[in-house]
């Protein structure tokens, strides 16, 4: 089957047989099916999508008891997808089903991803009112400043795209409403094209987009940033780097040799959390490796800190520690930018 296209819905009786009608005829020539997640709609969305589904195998259902959210239908209907490309979409008309055959031609064309942008050049919005507009752009630029990943595309928090079936979905959970974020993240070396459209208001029903929703965006945004994890982590390294080195000084050990031992220690403190938290999602073998190659990219950071430390002792007379701790500060954007290029690029 070359698309699969998944629809989260909740109450969306009034445009899931209008919706269906269009995609039939946006689909024409394309092998495909329509997967409906319903979150147990109490308007019965999931009995009209049923019903259509005995009439044309093509419309499936998977209704889902007990579980409620956009983000996490998605997912599972990715994962349940038959295609060998998987859509994502609403059910509300603010999507244009007529812009599927372009999205899966850039994808045939070589693309992982295929974002149905609204900012690019020719898309737009209509109908928005300025607090809208405010929230979207507010959410794009979190997202711009935060994952490198959310740059190749003008529109990363577009609920309207398409992914190529093989794509890892490692660590894609679908925390909050914008998927399309988790994906990128999770395949850093996916390429991705966008394809402009002009978002219209919904054809029928009420937007469930809420403050939780917008929260729990921007909690996502912040717990998938790989610069903020980093810094998180080195922040964790410091109590383990100075608490290592008082110890040390209190049982009589040199300077020197107490100071390059709390290195050794954060080191292996920080790379331990980096494997499991930062970038751990991303690989699942050659850990031996990446500890030698991050041991060998943070040595520079490391000679950065303790010959920070020194110079600050011996020419200053400054608490060792408080020189420690100067010199974790000087090694950070050190050991960041080297990590990021040479161990887990």
């Amino acid at each position: 089957m070359k698309l699969t296209v998944v629809i989260p819905t909740y109450n969306e009786a009034e445009n899931v047989p209008r919706l269906i009608a269009a995609l039939r005829e946006a689909l024409k020539g394309i092998e495909y099916e329509l997967l409906f997640v319903d979150d147990d709609s109490p308007d019965g969305t999931w009995r009209i999508v049923e019903e259509e589904s005995r009439k044309d195998p093509r419309v499936r259902l998977l209704r889902r008891i007990g579980r409620r959210g956009l983000g996490t239908a998605i997912v599972e209907g990715i994962a349940a997808a038959k295609g060998e490309f998987v859509a994502v979409m609403d059910a509300d008309f603010q999507h244009p089903p007529e812009l599927l055959p372009e999205l899966l031609k850039r994808a045939e064309a070589g693309a992982d991803v295929v974002v149905a942008s609204r900012y690019g050049k020719g898309g737009g919005v209509r109908g928005w009112s300025p607090l809208r507009m405010i929230i979207s752009f507010g959410a794009l630029l979190l997202a711009y400043l935060l994952l490198e990943e959310a740059r190749k595309t003008s529109d990363p928090v577009s609920g309207f795209f398409l992914i190529r079936r093989g794509l890892s979905m490692r660590g894609v959970e679908g925390r909050s409403y914008k998927v399309l974020l988790e994906i990128l993240a999770a395949n850093p070396s996916a390429m991705v094209a966008d394809v402009p459209y002009v978002f219209s208001g919904r054809a029928a029903g009420r937007s469930k987009l809420g403050a939780k929703d917008i929260a729990q965006y921007a909690l996502d945004v912040l717990g998938l940033s790989r610069p903020l994890r980093f810094a998180l982590v080195g922040a964790s390294g410091v109590p383990v780097n100075l608490g290592t080195m008082a110890l040390l000084l209190s049982l009589g050990a040199p300077v020197d040799v107490a100071s390059i031992a709390a290195i050794e220690v954060s080191i292996i403190w920080n790379f331990s959390l980096h494997e499991l938290w930062t970038f751990g999602s991303r690989f699942s073998k050659g850990a031996l490796g990446r500890y030698l190659g991050y041991h060998a990219s943070v040595l520079l950071g490391a000679a950065t800190q303790y010959l920070v430390m020194r110079a600050l002792y011996t020419l200053l007379s400054l608490n060792p520690l408080l020189g420690q701790l100067i010199g974790i500060f000087v090694g950070f954007l050190v050991n960041y930018t080297f990590s990021r290029r040479l161990v887990w690029r």
